[in-house]
């Protein structure tokens, strides 16, 4: 999986979440491979930065970029570009396979 630049604060970041970035998800958050289907739902704040930060980790190692970012960065940032959130998390879905990349595929398949 490659990775998608997210515009945050009039930088653009490389994101992406593919499982690396969601096993530390889980292990920042304590949150259980089961639970992994619900993101994005009836998420915290909290939670929700730290779900943006390791997928802009993950995707500046596969970017083979040095990563100097942490959360309380990330929060001074997204205070400038609120609407950052929202862009990130449509990057998790469509990085996902999200409602949009369901919808391709079985209207793919009905053809």
């Amino acid at each position: 999986m490659k990775y998608t630049f997210v515009e945050i604060n009039e930088k653009k970041y490389p994101v992406k979440f593919g499982f690396n970035a969601l096993r530390k998800y889980g292990i920042k958050t304590n949150t259980s491979l089961q639970d992994l289907d619900k993101l994005g739902q009836d998420m915290r704040l909290n939670d929700a930065l730290t779900l943006i930060l390791c997928g802009i980790e993950d995707g500046y190692r596969a970017a083979k970029q040095k990563f100097d970012l942490d959360i309380d960065s990330l929060s001074d940032l997204i205070d400038e570009d609120f609407e950052a959130i929202e862009r990130c998390m449509a990057v998790l879905g469509e990085q996902m396979g999200g409602k949009g990349g369901k919808q391709k595929a079985n209207k793919t398949k009905k053809r």
